[in-house]
């Protein structure tokens, strides 16, 4: 419900990107990967590495502590081409908004984007503008970015 809340309020801030969504549903499946990459709700995850690796440029010893920030590798310039830039058509879209692939790969990642899907598909076909009408109430959490209460004034 996080992701969903989150991409409204990008719709909402950006008219036009709901407007171009709208004119053409067939960007659902990389609008949605899109969301998820630039409002990712889980904000960090923390392993222990299991073997000595080099990751940009710096040594990581078995056994060490790892934190990975979701944003900061979603905004990353060297694997997204304008990263603050929210694209309706990004593709590829390699984000780590479920952990990416492997053992950790969450395991609601393809139920989570279907119901994604189906929300804004059925939204496309009934609102014509999302405008804000109030300010959101965000979730009280460093794990979670989440809204809590989303004021939307639609406009059919």
């Amino acid at each position: 419900r996080y992701t969903m809340t989150h991409g409204l309020r990008t719709m909402m801030l950006h008219p036009s990107l709901w407007q171009a969504w709208r004119a053409d549903p067939s960007l659902t499946g990389t609008a949605v990967e899109e969301i998820l990459r630039t409002s990712a709700v889980t904000m960090h995850f923390r392993r222990t590495a299991t073997r000595e690796v080099t990751l940009g440029g710096k040594n990581i010893a078995a056994g060490d502590k790892v934190v990975m920030w979701f944003c900061s590798a979603n905004h990353d310039d060297d694997g997204f081409p304008y990263p603050w830039r929210f694209d309706l058509a990004r593709d590829p879209n390699d984000h780590m908004a479920f952990g990416r692939n492997g053992p950790h790969l969450c395991l609601g990642a393809w139920l989570a984007r279907m119901e994604a899907r189906l929300v804004f598909e059925e939204l496309m076909k009934r609102v014509e503008r999302l405008e804000p009408d109030g300010e959101p109430q965000y979730l009280r959490s460093n794990f979670i970015a989440g809204i809590k209460h989303l004021p939307v004034r639609v406009v059919a």
